[in-house]
């Protein structure tokens, strides 16, 4: 009789799928939500008639993927906790942690004007998952003397919960969206103030460059939240104020982009797309500002769809999890 070998286990490829569910889908994740919720706006500010069509589809992907996603690392960390901990050890890991939630949060954007019920709940999960994850990080933080460095991930943590923002102003949450408000000013202006320093004196490493392109979005989701909650002076400050930072990352691309395509390059996909809807939402006062939105709307419909398809195989391939040092559950 002729030996065999034996058959590899079919239950090996999906189980180790999923337990090394890397974080660093979720940025990739928020840009998706972002080019939805640009396009949304898009529909209702542009200069010429667009239909809302375009959006509701980007925003339908968007919804089914975040479920998988979010389900798959929820997977992962139901089988091994502790391993939260592991991928928040590095700078791009806690962004990629931070970013799930924040992903959370544009679901309940998306949602808002659907179905307030599942918009609410998506919300109200979301806000103690970012409050846990921030404290988790400022934890490792402090054990790790070196991470104390500020970075543009820091915006993540700290500024992030802006977010929730635009979910909570169209479902009435005004006093909770004006605290956030509020908190998350002062939290960035200590972070951008640092960050300034910072680059003055040292230069960002070459693989971590495209996560300077986060600096756009605090500024960029001040001009939105504060066009909700009808804010009109400080809608044109935050909104000016992102117009300069998106003129100075424009000027410094290649800079930006010096190591090639990587999953960091998920970094430059929301903060575009928030600058879109933050030059919509200037247009309500100054109509010009609707005809300018359209640059950073174009360009995210292109990034963002080959980003978000590059880290999609990378993922399914296994890549993306060996390149971003992904734990293992």
């Amino acid at each position: 009789m002729s030996s065999q070998a034996p058959e590899p286990k079919q239950a090996d490829a999906p189980l180790e799928f999923w337990r090394r569910t890397p974080p660093a889908l979720f940025p990739s994740m928020m840009g998706l939500f972002g080019l939805g919720l640009a396009w949304r706006a898009a529909s209702e500010y542009a200069p010429f008639a667009l239909t809302p069509w375009f959006s509701d589809i980007i925003l339908g992907i968007a919804c089914i993927l975040e479920l998988f996603v979010v389900s798959s690392y929820l997977s992962k960390t139901s089988y091994r906790p502790a391993v939260v901990l592991n991928d928040m050890a590095t700078v791009p890991g806690r962004a990629g942690v931070s970013a799930l939630s924040l992903s959370v949060f544009l679901f309940a954007a998306t949602f808002a004007p659907i179905s307030p019920t599942i918009a609410s709940t998506a919300l109200f999960l979301a806000l103690p998952i970012h409050c846990i994850t921030t404290l988790f990080a400022l934890i490792i933080m402090l054990r790790t003397p070196d991470s104390l460095i500020v970075s543009p991930a820091w915006h993540l943590s700290f500024v992030g919960f802006i977010v929730a923002c635009l979910a909570a102003v169209p479902l009435g949450y005004i006093g909770l969206a004006r605290t956030i408000l509020l908190l998350t000013i002062l939290s960035s202006v200590v972070i951008y103030a640092v960050s300034l320093l910072q680059m003055s004196k040292s230069d960002t490493p070459l693989p971590l460059r495209p996560m300077l392109a986060i600096h756009l979005a605090p500024v960029s989701l001040f001009a939105i939240v504060c066009s909700l909650l009808g804010y009109s002076f400080l809608t044109l400050l935050f909104a000016t104020l992102s117009i300069g930072v998106a003129g100075l990352l424009l000027s410094s691309v290649r800079y930006l982009t010096g190591a090639g395509f990587s999953p960091l390059w998920g970094a430059f996909t929301f903060p575009i797309a928030a600058l879109s809807v933050a030059l919509f939402a200037l247009s309500a006062q100054v109509a010009a500002f609707a005809w300018l939105a359209l640059l950073p709307l174009l360009l995210i419909s292109c990034l963002t769809s080959f980003v978000v398809i590059r880290v999609l195989v990378m993922w399914a391939t296994g890549a993306l999890a060996a390149k971003t040092g992904a734990a293992t559950a």
